[in-house]
């Protein structure tokens, strides 16, 4: 597995563990400063990759939610038809 070292100024690890810290506190994490940028490279790498997963989920979801308007327009029409009747 590569390696990567970079070097940052205190000032940017101050300002970079704000970050961290908010994110373990909004997802229940304990990250390192050190864990939080490997987690943050990893999502660059596969933020195209995601994009087309969520389009295809969205396109799912739309279509499920379309079927499921239909099926309730359907009962709701066949119990307002069944009401007229009794």
């Amino acid at each position: 597995m590569p390696r990567f070292t970079i070097d940052i100024t205190d000032k940017a690890l101050a300002k970079l563990q704000t970050h961290v810290d908010r994110t373990n506190e909004n997802q229940g994490t304990a990250l390192t400063v050190q864990q939080w940028l490997v987690l943050h490279v990893n999502e660059i790498a596969i933020a195209q990759d995601l994009g087309a997963a969520v389009d295809g989920i969205r396109q799912q979801e739309e279509t499920n939610a379309r079927s499921a308007l239909e099926a309730a327009v359907k009962t709701a029409r066949d119990q307002l038809l069944a009401a007229l009747e009794a």
